[in-house]
């Protein structure tokens, strides 16, 4: 049976999952937790008993005892938390993958209305406070639990009304983990927040090169300003309670001391004894103060995971017009669709191994039914890719960039290298090994808008893929250049047996392709067949391209 994936566990089932994968991990680190403790607990009575010497002036000190105890906390302190922080962080990458998965899985129409901010934050920042979740919390959780059993009954057997004592910084540690709890909501609008001003960040950046430098446009900073206060409203809102409520884990503790204090004074215990309470405070303060923050942590922790929950629903959730096209399309055969188009059925018939080009007027929804096209063959398991207008461009080098990870044989590297001269991107580097090699930068800003799309058409030749689509693809080629492109793609090895659906509204693109489909968004198809017989001068596609003629 298949193991059921992170993403699709509840709260609860996620934290419950993680320790029984890691239940060994989790073991030993329990065992040098209470190795820490145990070796802590004798520390208050070490002092007192060196409060008693030096007050009896006796020179028996022995510092080797207190360097071994000091070397042993050390040693399993640092062991327990990299056994519970390092099954955090594989749940982190885990959790990632997963994400990346369905995100690649999904359709883009899924997540169209999220911006790069807000999934950067969904991968980065919500990951980061579960991953804080199961690391913090697992081990404060642990050492909150080992250290009451061990330094109470410690604290009793010295002397039990010491206990009662420790009764005003306990309550004041649990006051605030109570109202920090409360705040979950405004945790999840912090992070809600934070990924609008990141993604007003990542398109301020690519803005600011053309619109702030070269046009009279207002300052982005107004617009950034007005997120971060709100960014930092809830921040502010979520952190209040904490702000609050922090000064009383400091009057508590204090209150304790004086309690401590009376008690050792009216049973006169001694001034040592007050050394020995104020080290068994200090030794609980540690896991009180981060058990208090567990409450913290686990706020925003579950605001993070209902956050990641709604994008996986929204993921797996099909859109129905999702459904309504795979309806549409369930029995259809290869290369012929049925779409919606301008809420009328458009039936669309292309011819396997030739070049099929969609002509329309701007505006009548060439690219849409590219991308349409694009998502039933994907669901039918077609081998397939897409170029669109705006391809993005890795920061990496253009071999990379034409593979995506995928470690080309010679003969790939060979064709890539040729298909490159056949676009013109040798007049970037007229030796084709350096060009292969070249670094395009982010976003392939050390390229020409133009020579990023030949690059992703290189991609897309390279791909493996049975069916192109490509989306006005020669639309920044001049057509002397355009002519020589077409001519010697058809005629080269790489893609014979491919068959190439593309969208144009140049009369060179079309005359160089060998069948037309001709859409109107009031008509639907207005006239289709070969090259040669639908420019003619008696066809409605000759009159369409008759002012590109002239």
């Amino acid at each position: 049976m298949q193991k059921k994936q992170r993403l699709d566990l509840d709260f609860l089932g996620l934290i419950t999952s993680q320790f029984k994968e890691f239940k060994l991990y989790y073991f030993l680190g329990t065992i040098c937790l209470i190795l820490t403790h145990k070796i802590q607990s004798e520390l208050p009575f070490m002092a007192k008993e060196l409060a008693d010497l030096v007050s009896k002036n006796i020179n028996e000190l022995h510092p080797s005892k207190f360097f071994w105890l000091a070397l042993g906390i050390v040693v399993f302190r640092t062991s327990s938390r990299i056994l519970f922080f390092y099954p955090a962080r594989l749940l982190q990458k885990y959790l990632r993958l997963e994400l990346m998965e369905k995100l690649e899985g999904a359709t883009p129409a899924r997540f169209r209305h999220l911006s790069s901010g807000q999934l950067f934050q969904y991968l980065t920042g919500d990951i980061d406070q579960i991953r804080a979740l199961i690391g913090f919390v697992g081990l404060q959780g642990g050492n909150f639990i080992i250290a009451m059993f061990i330094l109470i009954p410690k604290i009793i057997s010295f002397n039990s009304h010491l206990l009662y004592a420790l009764t005003p910084m306990l309550a004041s540690f649990i006051i605030f983990t109570y109202i920090v709890s409360k705040n979950r909501v405004y945790f999840k609008l912090t992070q809600d927040m934070q990924g609008e001003v990141q993604n007003l960040i990542m398109e301020t950046y690519s803005g600011k090169r053309t619109i702030k430098n070269f046009h009279a446009e207002e300052s982005f900073t107004t617009l950034f300003a007005e997120k971060s206060l709100k960014e930092l409203y809830y921040f502010y809102k979520s952190s209040l309670g904490i702000s609050i409520t922090m000064p009383l884990i400091t009057l508590g503790i204090g209150l304790s001391m004086l309690w401590g204090a009376t008690i050792i004074k009216s049973q006169h215990l001694g001034a040592s004894t007050l050394i020995l309470f104020s080290g068994f405070i200090f030794l609980l303060m540690e896991p009180m103060s981060y058990l208090s923050w567990v409450g913290v942590v686990v706020s925003r922790s579950s605001a993070s995971w209902t956050r990641l929950k709604e994008l996986d629903a929204q993921l797996i959730t099909a859109l129905d017009s999702e459904k309504d096209l795979l309806e549409r399309n369930v029995n259809s055969e290869e290369l012929k669709f049925n779409l919606p188009f301008w809420d009328k059925p458009l039936v669309l018939h292309f011819i396997h191994e030739k070049w099929n080009v969609l002509i329309a007027k701007t505006g009548h929804g060439k690219s849409e039914i590219l991308i349409k096209i694009a998502e039933v063959m994907r669901k039918k398991g077609h081998k397939i890719s897409l170029v669109a207008q705006d391809p993005y461009i890795y920061n990496d080098t253009i071999e990379k960039n034409i593979f995506l990870g995928r470690i080309p044989s010679q003969i790939e590297r060979e064709y890539a290298k040729e298909v490159l001269k056949i676009l013109g991107m040798d007049y970037l580097e007229p030796d084709l090994e350096k060009l292969i090699v070249m670094e395009v930068g982010e976003n392939g800003k050390r390229l020409s808008g133009g020579q990023m799309k030949r690059l992703c058409l290189v991609r897309s030749i390279m791909s493996e893929s049975d069916t192109l689509l490509w989306d006005d693809p020669f639309s920044s080629v001049d057509l002397i250049l355009e002519k020589s492109i077409i001519l010697e793609l058809r005629s080269h090895e790489v893609l014979k047996h491919k068959t190439i659906i593309l969208t144009s509204h140049r009369l060179s693109t079309v005359r160089n392709s060998e069948v037309i489909i001709f859409i109107d968004k009031e008509e639907g198809i207005v006239e289709e067949g070969l090259v040669s017989e639908l420019l003619k001068p008696t066809t409605k596609t000759y009159e369409y391209f008759q002012k590109q003629m002239v």
